[in-house]
């Protein structure tokens, strides 16, 4: 607009030096000197021209009215479209906008879920904008506000558009069984357990797989909670088990084969009295060499027990009568009658029960023994010492010395087979000696030391020497008139057996 005016400029001072009113104008124009003054306003005109297209202005025209400012366009084609559905959570914002003045705009942006948006942000001039990632199924609400750089502004309408709704998920796949995977010693009444669950919290339903197979049958369908009660199980057994989670859309989710083991029942034994032992007033003699197993006096029977899910006692019993039981190890119980008819017959078995935490038994351990009270043991060894002088004194008896043959033994009586043996007998009113060859003999109950050597492709040829009570019999009965020879075979405790142990 300044340079219009520098032209107009140059023209007047080009009129008021060219057309004014001159003398020369009455020259003829065919004249030369009318080309020459023709020539020359052409040039000024020309250098006016210039002048005015490129000299810097000087100043302002005071008169000039400049051109007004008009505001941004209104922000317009939202993208996501206004009303619309189903939009993706990661959408960007897009708008169309400008300028009808060409002027640089920049933007303001109100966005939220109300109809009254927040600003989230200030002098955005690029597009679109990333909102971030917004919600499932939500209604948003945004308007743009423009800004020129003028700062006239124009305020956009507002928008909305709601959001997809979230995508189905699967059921959470079945975990954290219980019984744990591959544990032993389950209780038989276990319960079985898993954590289940839906990331979108859509209401889930199971399917449960049980049985003894690695590949277990379905044994429930579409039940709700996260357990299941088998109805049976059984000792010592291997069961597999798995759980297929159901959500409301039909999408399954199927869990891993576990499996566990059963428990056994407890075991027990007897560590006290033990077998062949001698205890008198609670303390072994003789462990294991003698003949029977006798107590004297108090004892305390002890047992060992043990199960893979814990004990909850031991019971002990006299006779098949339950005497008192333990629940703490080592499991003790002492027994010690007080009056002789506890303790008739003096033989008796103990028997020893251990049961688990969830009162299954174990099998009983047994042991047979023969009791007598402490108290009366001092008058039977001395009254026994007694009547073994008087039976050695009183009652024949007779001592063998030779080369016998399958000799053998009972409580009371002694058999052999004589090849060459001589025999001393003496009594209140006998004595008698001699010599016995390739004869059946029998005796009475042995007493005193035995020497015995063996000898034979078969060690049944003995030689040595032995004594018993009563008379040698040849091919008779034994002492006091019995068949002690028939006793004597069923016995089947060989003389020589002591005699090695002697």
């Amino acid at each position: 607009m300044e340079k219009l005016i520098y032209i107009e400029v140059a023209m007047i001072i080009i009129q008021n030096t060219t057309w004014r009113k001159n003398p020369m104008r009455t020259y003829d124009r065919k004249s030369k000197n009318y080309f020459i003054l023709r020539s020359c306003n052409v040039l000024a005109l020309t250098i006016a021209l210039v002048i005015a297209t490129f000299t810097f202005p000087l100043g302002t025209l005071t008169n000039a009215i400049p051109t007004p400012n008009n505001p941004p366009n209104i922000p317009s084609n939202p993208s996501p479209a206004n009303g619309s559905t189903n939009v993706l959570i990661s959408t960007k914002l897009n708008w169309t906008g400008g300028d009808p003045d060409g002027n640089p705009v920049k933007y303001d942006i109100y966005f939220g879920t109300t109809s009254s948006p927040s600003k989230i942000a200030s002098n955005q001039s690029t597009l679109p904008y990333n909102p971030g990632t917004m919600s499932y199924s939500t209604k948003y609400y945004w308007r743009i506000v423009a800004w020129d750089n003028q700062s006239a502004s124009t305020i956009g309408p507002l928008w909305s558009f709601t959001t997809e709704p979230k995508p189905n998920s699967p059921p959470n796949t079945p975990s954290n069984p219980t019984p744990a995977n591959g544990v032993s010693n389950v209780l038989l009444s276990i319960i079985l357990k898993w954590t289940g669950g839906d990331p979108d919290s859509d209401p889930v339903k199971y399917d449960v797989y049980f049985g003894t197979t690695s590949s277990p049958s379905k044994v429930v369908s579409n039940q709700s909670g996260t357990s299941y009660d088998p109805p049976t199980t059984n000792l010592d057994t291997k069961y597999y088990w798995k759980v297929i989670a159901w959500d409301n859309h039909s999408v399954s989710a199927t869990g891993p084969v576990w499996s566990f083991t059963t428990k056994t029942l407890p075991t027990v034994s007897i560590t006290k009295p033990l077998v062949n032992t001698l205890y008198i007033q609670d303390s072994p003699f003789l462990s294991g060499t003698f003949p029977l197993t006798f107590v004297c006096g108090p004892i305390n029977i002890t047992a060992e027990a043990s199960s893979g899910i814990g004990i909850a006692k031991v019971e002990f019993f006299i006779d098949e009568i339950s005497t008192g039981s333990d629940s703490v190890a080592p499991y003790i119980y002492l027994w010690n009658p007080t009056e002789l008819k506890d303790e008739l017959p003096l033989t008796h078995i103990i028997k020893v029960v251990a049961y688990d935490t969830e009162g299954d038994s174990s099998a009983p351990a047994e042991i047979s023994v023969i009791k007598w009270r402490f108290h009366n043991l001092p008058l039977i060894v001395a009254g026994g010492a007694i009547g073994g002088l008087l039976l050695f004194k009183l009652i024949p008896h007779t001592t063998v010395t030779g080369l016998f043959l399958d000799v053998q033994q009972s409580l009371f009586s002694t058999s052999f087979y004589a090849l060459r043996v001589h025999y001393w007998s003496s009594g209140p009113f006998t004595h008698e000696r001699g010599v016995i060859n390739f004869k059946s003999c029998t005796g009475g109950m042995i007493y005193g030391p035995v020497s015995m050597l063996q000898m034979g492709p078969f060690h049944n040829i003995v030689y040595g020497t032995f004594s018993f009570y009563g008379k040698i019999n040849i091919y008779g009965n034994g002492f006091s008139g019995l068949q002690l020879t028939d006793i004597a075979q069923t016995s089947g405790l060989q003389l020589t057996d002591i005699a090695q142990t002697t």
